[in-house]
């Protein structure tokens, strides 16, 4: 930490344990400044997730993001999503978006390439989403699904997913962040092209 961030940080004094709600835990942390304010706060430790991104192509020979169509009780709504989930207690993210490519989707990965990672909310979440691109890929498995789970697999021509982010059904803020990480290691893959041109 750098001593001229002190000013900002809340050192924490104490900790409680709230609930545990299943698919996280709640915390009450009391915490105090350098300038002796002190606050009590609600901390969420949540697992870890993961994203997967893979483009494959339809029977029409067209560029699309294998998707998946949910329903979301957050929000009541079918949602369309790339394929994703928790890292489990132990595991490594990248054994994690195999994993959840393979049960959510029947696909297999020749290559997994991590692209992006982000704080889903630090204000008051712990955790860390991994997004992961997916080339090379295989139909090899049936779904293995969860037996709360009812998925339905898409494949969703890239034009029309990129028109669709943030609107109807396509309304996941990780979903849309994971795109961006897509975008940019496009855009960093062309940028690196055309200098080996040069």
């Amino acid at each position: 930490m750098r001593k001229e961030d002190m000013h900002l940080i809340w050192k924490e004094t104490g900790r409680t344990f709230d609930k545990d709600y299943r698919i996280f835990k709640t915390y009450r942390v009391d915490r105090e400044m350098e300038d002796g304010r002190k606050g009590d706060f609600v901390l969420v430790d949540s697992p870890d997730w993961v994203n997967i991104i893979a483009v494959v192509k339809n029977d029409a020979g067209k560029d699309c993001f294998l998707m998946v169509r949910q329903f979301r009780h957050g929000t009541g709504n079918i949602s369309l999503e790339f394929p994703a989930g928790i890292v489990d207690p132990g595991e490594e993210p990248l054994h994690a978006a195999v994993r959840e490519l393979r049960e959510e989707t029947g696909y297999r990965a020749g290559r997994m390439t991590l692209i992006g990672t982000a704080s889903p909310n630090c204000a008051f979440m712990n955790n860390t989403n991994y997004t992961y691109y997916a080339e090379d890929l295989e139909k090899a498995y049936s779904q293995d699904l969860d037996k709360d789970e009812a998925i339905d697999v898409k494949l969703v021509p890239v034009d029309e997913a990129e028109q669709g982010f943030g609107h109807g059904e396509m309304m996941n803020a990780i979903c849309i962040l994971s795109h961006y990480f897509y975008l940019r290691m496009k855009k960093n893959a062309l940028n690196m092209d055309k200098k080996n041109k040069c």
